[in-house]
């Protein structure tokens, strides 16, 4: 009986209260709108109210801490101003980022709508005020993908963490308009349209003028054209992949295409442990060396202007590979490598073998949480001018949500 009495109270008072809302010219409150957990696609996903669209946020907090130890002679030639015998330059630095992330997903009746956002702030030593990355901002929607996202080149992007030193291979942030055609039992092709001069890592490398002024391109004629054809099964993943890339003089307004090639394979090795792979790729290219992992800061060029209308062309190959093993759970020790050749062209003066060896060990204090360790090193050898080399290493911590 007194159950009963409370509950016609209760609904007195909420018609008395919902009337003398509306006799003050009140509006009644509005029905709360409870965000209801998506589990369309995977875990962290919601639905962003009043829509049918799904959302996940994520991120991370990192702080690093580096020291190095560089040759003054690799110093010098790569620009850097850390690790010499210079008392001006530092020995150690520190750096620390933040990364948001936003995935928005729709069902629709053409398929999935996909925006996929990623932005970084990033204060290193001597900086007071961060600055900002747009790595990823890109939609898909079936087979199509527009934005800025990865090269669809790339394959082999690294084990470990590459924080200074990049080994040598392709892994590039452009902007693009790319379509994906999937054939089941994961084989893919792609097709895609970059642009060669706002990448992560520019695929436009500076050029020559008979031998002596340096000459930058000119402007961009064609966007580089890039394919592949891609598997990825339960063993691993593997892709064949190319790109035809525009050389332009700016001081003739010449032309000529040159191109990369390559292939590499990823192999899943759960029989070790969960988690264990084994990572092989190699690149060649004329004319577009960056695809072969070559930088501007060592000189490489991928051309050389010898007369009014002719473009000689540099090549450039490499080989990268890499492994990961989880000795437990928790704990895991990643090794990476590469070998590059650069060959620049009509003169060995600029030619350049590189070397990068890097190795880690990451442990996750709780999920989520992980500290790491690693050395990065890197050797040069110049065909006319000897070898010189350099060494980084560095402490991470980093908490991802």
């Amino acid at each position: 009986m007194k159950f009963k009495l409370a509950t016609m109270a209760a609904a007195m008072f909420a018609a008395t209260g919902a009337a003398s809302a509306a006799d003050l010219g009140r509006p009644a409150p509005a029905a709360v709108d409870y965000v209801k957990v998506c589990d369309a696609y995977g875990a962290g996903f919601f639905y962003i109210p009043g829509s049918q669209t799904c959302l996940k946020i994520g991120g991370y907090v990192r702080a690093e801490y580096r020291a190095y130890d560089f040759d003054d002679t690799f110093a010098a030639l790569a620009g850097k101003t850390v690790g010499t015998n210079n008392p001006t330059h530092n020995d150690f630095t520190t750096r620390v980022r933040a990364q948001v992330t936003l995935d928005a997903r729709t069902n629709t009746e053409f398929g999935l709508l996909r925006s996929f956002t990623e932005a970084w702030w990033t204060v290193d030593s001597g900086n007071s005020t961060p600055t900002v990355t747009l790595w990823n901002a890109y939609i898909q929607f079936g087979g199509l993908t527009a934005g800025r996202a990865q090269s669809f080149f790339d394959f082999y992007t690294g084990t470990t963490y590459g924080s200074y030193f990049e080994a040598a291979h392709s892994d590039t942030k452009v902007n693009l308009l790319a379509y994906t055609f999937s054939f089941g039992n994961g084989v893919s092709a792609s097709l895609s349209l970059e642009d060669p001069t706002v990448g992560s890592n520019s695929r436009r490398l500076s050029s020559i003028f008979n031998g002596f002024a340096t000459s930058p391109y000119g402007g961009v004629k064609m966007l580089d054209v890039v394919g592949n054809v891609r598997i990825a099964q339960a063993w691993g993943s593997a892709q064949l992949m190319a790109a035809a890339h525009e050389d332009v003089s700016s001081l003739t307004n010449t032309t000529k295409w040159g191109y990369a090639v390559g292939g590499g394979v990823t192999v899943n090795l759960p029989m070790i442990a969960a988690g264990d792979t084994i990572n092989l790729q190699a690149v060649y290219s004329k004319g577009a060396v960056a695809y072969a992992g070559a930088d501007l800061s060592m000189g490489a060029l991928d051309f050389i202007q010898t007369g009014k209308n002719n473009l000689a062309q540099s090549t450039a190959w490499s080989v990268a590979g890499g492994v990961v093993h989880y000795w437990t759970p928790k704990l895991s020790t990643a090794v990476n490598g590469s070998y590059l050749k650069v060959d620049t062209a009509t003169t060995s003066f600029l030619d350049y073998k590189q070397i990068d060896a890097q190795i880690n060990t990451v442990y996750t204090i709780v999920p989520g949480m992980t500290i790491g360790g690693e050395l990065e090193y890197r050797k040069i050898d110049f065909t006319k001018g000897g070898d010189t080399d350099a060494l980084v290493g560095l402490l991470r911590f980093q908490r991802n949500f």
